[in-house]
């Protein structure tokens, strides 16, 4: 059995648990109707007026969706979408508005948001929507968590297994990587056999992979370039 796959659909089933929409209408009847369906049906939610009080809450530890209003008193829903977009969130988007005309929608659309729904809007399309949004957090949340166990480890190679695990994934041999950085063969099939422990690799295209995760720019002429910092 594969116990790294067995961990991780563990995480994602926690993550599951801890799925939660955050709720931004300044309409505070129809946001606390929005928080009471949800909670009938065993969905976490949590509701805020402002952008303002989104802005001090903490949103990236768990997995989640954001119902946003278009229009809110201290700003422009969209305005802050597309910011959110900007520092690359994990969370998926569905606007809600009684505002929403064709150019509104198809700007929405484009920005990458997952949908914008008319109010008033009928509870078996906004659960619909919500659990489609569930999905698509899960597994934003899952690729964001493993980039950031990957490079956790990368952190823990020394200069030289970086160099080889940067040789390894430009598919050179131990020789070519060996006469780079001025060590033996021999030496460099152990710092290989270390690399692949510590970032938990097993198969040259899990290498491949992992260094496109970390940063690393291959070349099969001049090696790579850089890498992202851990």
């Amino acid at each position: 059995m594969d116990t790294a796959n067995v961990r991780a659909d563990d995480r994602i089933y926690a993550a599951a648990e801890r799925f939660v929409v955050h709720v931004i209408d300044d309409d505070e009847s129809f946001r606390t109707s929005l928080l009471r369906l949800f909670r009938s049906k065993n969905i976490q939610a949590v509701g805020y007026a402002t952008l303002a009080e989104f802005r001090r809450a903490d949103v990236d530890a768990t997995p989640g969706c954001l119902l946003l209003d278009l229009c809110l008193p201290d700003g422009d829903g969209l305005e802050m979408f597309e910011r959110l977009m900007g520092d690359d969130s994990v969370l998926p988007v569905v606007f809600i508005s009684a505002y929403a005309d064709i150019p509104i929608s198809v700007r929405v659309m484009k920005s990458g948001a997952l949908d914008i729904l008319t109010k008033p809007v009928r509870g078996e399309l906004l659960l619909e929507t919500i659990e489609q949004a569930r999905k698509v957090a899960l597994r934003r949340y899952a690729a964001r968590n493993q980039v950031r166990d990957l490079l956790d480890r990368y952190g823990t190679l020394t200069d030289r297994e970086r160099a080889v695990f940067a040789g390894v994934a430009e598919g050179k041999l131990n020789k070519q990587v060996a006469v780079e950085v001025g060590a033996c063969e021999r030496t460099i099939k152990s710092e290989r056999a270390r690399m692949m422990k510590k970032l938990q690799l097993t198969r040259l295209v899990d290498v491949v992979r992992a260094a496109e995760m970390v940063g690393l720019k291959l070349s099969f002429d001049d090696g790579p370039t850089t890498e992202r910092q851990p």
